[in-house]
């Protein structure tokens, strides 16, 4: 008889058992998830952030080869509102600065720029974005590149 009672006690898992099982491998499961949501909103940030820096690079590269009109301050503004549609004649800078809008500025969310070029060859090109990714919390980002061109 003391054989059939240790094989009586031996049948399994209990329900109880199984349920708190369940409920461990459902918190894991929802923590990765939270887990992957924050690292997909890292990268979308991190992506923000190299393009914004590459944008401010190509600004830089077109008013190194358009140095007269530069230091001339014809590429100097404050907000991204100046910035006017190109007319295709002389100066270029017009046509220089709305290209570089429609084709790079606007793949930041609302990307917005500050360009300061001194006549001693001294530029600053400021730009931020918005990296709310759904929270209203976050402020506005924004990376500056300095250079004598």
């Amino acid at each position: 008889m003391k054989k059939n009672q240790i094989i009586a006690k031996n049948n399994g898992f209990s329900l109880i058992e199984f349920l708190v099982a369940l409920l461990i491998f459902a918190i894991g499961v929802l923590s990765l998830t939270s887990l992957q949501l924050k690292v997909l909103k890292g990268n979308v940030s991190s992506n923000n952030f190299a393009q914004a820096v590459q944008i401010s690079y190509s600004m830089m590269d077109r008013m190194r080869s358009n140095k007269k009109e530069a230091m001339a301050g014809s590429y100097n503004i404050s907000d991204v509102a100046e910035i006017a549609e190109g007319d295709g004649v002389a100066p270029l800078a017009d046509d220089d600065l709305a290209d570089w809008k429609t084709h790079e500025l606007s793949l930041l969310p609302n990307g917005n720029v500050i360009i300061l070029c001194s006549t001693d060859g001294n530029c600053s090109v400021t730009i931020s974005w918005a990296d709310s990714q759904g929270d209203p919390e976050t402020t506005v980002l924004s990376t500056s590149v300095n250079s004598r061109i």
